[in-house]
């Protein structure tokens, strides 16, 4: 993998990432904010399939969904020009893995309530328990898909293979 890390951290977008003076922190800026999006709602909608806010019609937090996908892009396109700048960093660091399990897993479970309980609640029929749980487990994930992607800034072992 070393050659194939190498090759890209050679690359002039790669360079520029590192070695301007804002393209890496602007890049983390708009990385940030579109997590903020997409994890933000996430964790508003999981609360609300736990309970919190249980008076309010589940049908009002579907517009939550387009903020989300803004999130979803910006974190993806920001994300990519990060990990070109350090692609060793990353991707030789098992808590990158995870970060992305539990933000996959989250946003999948989070889609599963999208479609399985936002039409119950249309029709006023109570949330069943597994709803429940589905909220418990995504706002876990959320929430360890945060951590991790926090922890990325310490626990690395290789920065540069070139």
């Amino acid at each position: 993998m070393d050659p194939i890390f190498a090759s890209i951290e050679q690359t002039p977008f790669s360079i520029w990432m590192r070695e301007d003076l804002y393209a890496y922190f602007i890049a983390l800026i708009f990385h940030s904010i579109g997590m903020a999006l997409l994890i933000g709602g996430g964790i508003v909608v999981s609360l609300r399939a736990i309970g919190v806010a249980g008076a309010t019609r589940f049908d009002k937090f579907r517009g939550f969904f387009p903020v989300m996908w803004v999130g979803v892009v910006m974190a993806i396109v920001s994300g990519i020009a990060l990990l070109i700048g350090y692609p060793a960093k990353a991707l030789t660091n098992p808590v990158f893995a995870l970060k992305f399990t539990c933000l996959i897993g989250a946003a999948f479970l989070v889609r599963a309530m999208a479609r399985r309980l936002f039409p119950l609640a249309e029709q006023g029929m109570a949330l069943p328990t597994w709803g429940r749980s589905l909220g418990v487990a995504a706002l876990v994930l959320w929430l360890s898909g945060v951590a991790a992607g926090k922890l990325l800034l310490h626990t690395y072992t290789i920065l540069l293979v070139s």
